[in-house]
Formats: C-alpha cells, sequence, structure tokens
C-alpha cells in the first residue's frame, strides 16, 4: 500500500518495542534521500513507489528475503538490525549503498549475487559476526571500506581468475588484514573442465579433418600426381633424345 514518510513514521513508532527513537532517527534519514513523499510499503519494508529501491526495513525479525525486482538496497536500509542473522538477496539487485547493512551484528554469512555490480562503503562494515561472504560475480566496484571491522571475518570467496581484482578494489595486502581473498575451487574445476574438453574437441577435429578428404582434396592430389608422371616422362624422353657422348 503507498504511504507518505509522516504515515511510515507513525507506523514505525507504533511498532518499535525498542530502541525506537534510534530507529526513527535512521528511518527519517534513509527517507530523506529520496525525492518523493509517496512510498510504497508491503508491511515488513519500505521502498519507492516503483519497488527498485528498498528503502528501509521495517521487520524486526532474524530473516529477511529481498523480493525480486528490487535493483537498489538503499543507504541505511538495514543499519542496526541487531536481530538479522539472514539475509537474502535478490539476484536483480544491482547496487549495495552506503551503510546497507552496516552494525548488523547477528549477520554470519552474505552471499552476494551475480547481478551486485556496486558495494558502497562501509555497506557491511561493524558485522561482528560476519564469518564468510561469498560473491557469485564480480561487481564492477567494491569499496575498499566494505567490511571494516569486521573483526570475524575470515573469508571471501570470489569466481575463479578474479581474486586479483578484489584484491586491488579492498586495497588487500597479504598480512595486512585478517581475512583471505579465496577463489571458488568448483568454478576455478570447471573452467579447467572447460578448457580441456575445448582441446579435446579441436584435437578430434583435426584428427577427423585428416582422415575424411574432401572432393576438392582428392582434385589437387590427383593434379599433383599427374604433373610429377608428366615430368618424369619428359625426362625420359629428352634422355633418349640427346646423343652418347664419345670419350
Amino acid at each position: 500500500m503507498k504511504e507518505n514518510k509522516k504515515a511510515i513514521l507513525e507506523i514505525l513508532k507504533k511498532s518499535s518495542k525498542k530502541d525506537g527513537k534510534f530507529e526513527n532517527l535512521v528511518l527519517n534519514l534513509a527517507l530523506q534521500k529520496i525525492d518523493s513523499d509517496s512510498f510504497e510499503y508491503d508491511g515488513e519494508a519500505v521502498y519507492t513507489n516503483d519497488k527498485k529501491r528498498l528503502v528501509y526495513c521495517m521487520n524486526q525479525e532474524t530473516s529477511f528475503t529481498i523480493p525480486e525486482g528490487v535493483e537498489v538496497i538503499g543507504e541505511m536500509a538495514f543499519r542496526g538490525k541487531k536481530a538479522l542473522k539472514n539475509v537474502i538477496i535478490a539476484n536483480s539487485v544491482k547496487e549495495i549503498e552506503h551503510d546497507a547493512f552496516y552494525d548488523c551484528d547477528e549477520l554470519d554469512n552474505i552471499y552476494v549475487p551475480a547481478g551486485v555490480k556496486v558495494v558502497r562503503s562501509y555497506a557491511f562494515a561493524e558485522c561482528d559476526k560476519l564469518k564468510k561472504v561469498t560473491f557469485a560475480g564480480t561487481p564492477e566496484k567494491v569499496s575498499r571500506h566494505t567490511f571494516d571491522d569486521c573483526d570475524q571475518l575470515h573469508d571471501i570467496i570470489v569466481p575463479a581468475g578474479s581474486s586479483k581484482f578484489f584484491r586491488k578494489e579492498l586495497h588487500f595486502i597479504d598480512g595486512d588484514t585478517d581475512y583471505l581473498i579465496l577463489e571458488d575451487p568448483k568454478k576455478k574445476a570447471e573452467i579447467a573442465g572447460k578448457k580441456a574438453e575445448t582441446s579435446e574437441k579441436k584435437n578430434k577435429k583435426e584428427v577427423a579433418e585428416k582422415k575424411v578428404e574432401t572432393p576438392e582434396k582428392k582434385a589437387d592430389k590427383k593434379a599433383d600426381s599427374e604433373k610429377k608422371t608428366d615430368k618424369k616422362a619428359d625426362s625420359e624422353n629428352k634422355s633418349k633424345k640427346e646423343p652418347a657422348k664419345v670419350k
């Protein structure tokens, strides 16, 4: 249903059990980022009218699924959601804005779909229990401050062949941080398998081409053979005509 800013703030005020003032402040800031006074509210989260931007999550549950069609997870959309343990990011999401999941202390595992092109500063900062992040694809931009102060973060899994990009974006230097950037072993094996398969097909094709003679190749071979025969006959005729040398 469609609501204006004032109505949404009233809904939050009624539903908040604790930290209501802080949530009210965060929601106010999130709404101010949008140049509109009309929003879509489905009982769990606030979206822009076209539902392409998730403005703010009103849900206090441990799990949240971002619906397909959302392209932007807005600035501070989930900031300070202390109970949030699991979030499923829709494949349609293209950008995760500043502070989107800042200070979500219970999040321990994040899967970033391949469609995400930009991850802004502090998007997952201060997530105290975050241990593992998996990138299904390679974004165009990942802020160096994306995972600031994630003290338990150990593994960042990235697509095969992309670790150099992530190291550069995150300003990663061996021994300088507590986490590791690892290439997905499954995808690495898949790429190696595809290369081997392509090479095998190429070899088979070359062998088959050698075995199968086309009419053109047969004609060329016949012509070469006839030329050799003619040259041999000319050479023999010439030797017969030449008189024997007298010593």
